[in-house]
């Protein structure tokens, strides 16, 4: 049986042009002394240049668009930098510095975790990844306002300004999204939007689109109010008084979850099934990404619940602004959280 230190350096070397992720790479290296000579390792000197979007009207500016990836970060029983004792593992996002090096961050609080200011030892931490996410700032580094989720399409792809949808995510491969009526449709690459299920004429008042155990779930969330619109923003960004106008509607108080329901199609009927319990998964809807995750792989949590932040147009600060909340299913009852008990 062959060793793993003596694969031919050939293979390694298109192993090692397959890992995208930076921190398979250092994981990549630090398994011996033949993988490691194998691949060069990340620069950290050099800042790397920030990507840029041209964004529309009616903002017609340059924003930048941070890339993330949600993770489960496995860690074994005892390992010192973390607080738990359990050999399970915790949720966390992981970006890059503008220098390139590793950053952990708040799933959905999108904050510096304490591990971020830690000496991690790659060879004893595994990272598992769930999602990815992308979010767009202002040079600054603040979130950009009204705009959650960011998808990445070809540069030849046309696009059709006529549309609002309320989510969309990559289900094997493909975008997806979901506007107000439940009405899930995939995007080709030429960026035509296709209808994929029948409206779901669900009266919550904002839609999500979760994977989870390969199938693609809607998640209905009722509110006590109207949401804001894109038309709210272009409304608050035109005139000679913008800047007045857009601080008002970002202090306006915005509508508060009240209830949800889970769907899932059944693709052989073409019909919507009300879902009644999540068993062991969690839903977490956060701004810029949303995704499920087994209650049976953390430390800490019950499944059968849905985590969530309000809306960041109520908040006008994106991914920073609002209370981690929690709906449960067992006994829909909705409560305030200072933090995930499933993350670090």
């Amino acid at each position: 049986m062959c060793r793993w230190a003596d694969l031919p350096k050939e293979l390694l070397e298109m192993i090692s042009k397959r890992l995208d992720f930076r921190v398979d790479v250092l994981r990549f290296r630090s398994v011996c002394t033949s993988w490691r000579c194998s691949v060069s390792p990340p620069s950290f000197d050099q800042e790397i240049p920030p990507v840029f979007l041209k964004l529309p009207d009616p903002i017609c500016a340059d924003a930048v668009l941070m890339q993330t990836a949600i993770c489960r970060m496995e860690y074994p029983r005892n390992y010192p930098n973390s607080s738990c004792s359990l050999s399970k593992s915790s949720l966390v996002k992981v970006g890059e510095s503008k220098h390139g090096k590793l950053q952990l961050f708040h799933p959905l609080s999108n904050q510096l975790t304490r591990d971020s200011f830690m000496s991690l030892n790659l060879l004893d931490l595994k990272f598992v990844q769930l999602s990815e996410a992308c979010l767009l700032k202002w040079p600054s580094g603040i979130s950009v306002f009204g705009i959650n989720k960011v998808a990445m399409f070809p540069l030849s792809a046309s696009y059709d300004r006529n549309f609002e949808y309320d989510d969309i995510t990559v289900y094997k491969g493909q975008f997806y999204v979901v506007d107000r009526r439940g009405t899930v449709s995939w995007i080709d690459s030429s960026l035509k939007v296709i209808q994929y299920s029948p409206p779901l004429y669900g009266c919550g008042g904002q839609k999500n689109l979760v994977e989870s155990c390969g199938d693609l779930y809607v998640v209905d969330r009722y509110l006590d109010g109207e949401r804001r619109t894109w038309r709210d923003y272009e409304d608050a960004m035109g005139g000679t008084d913008n800047s007045l106008r857009l601080s008002k509607l970002m202090r306006k108080p915005g509508p508060v979850a009240v209830d949800f329901r889970v769907y899932k199609l059944d693709e052989e009927w073409g019909t919507w099934v009300d879902i009644k319990s999540l068993d062991d998964r969690i839903f977490i809807l956060g701004i810029d990404c949303s995704f499920s995750v087994s209650c049976r792989d953390l430390n800490g949590g019950k499944g059968n619940c849905i985590y969530f932040l309000y809306d960041s147009l109520r908040f006008g600060n994106g991914m920073g602004g609002g209370a981690i909340h929690v709906f449960r299913f067992e006994d829909r009852s909705i409560d305030n959280l200072t933090e995930i008990p499933l993350v670090l």
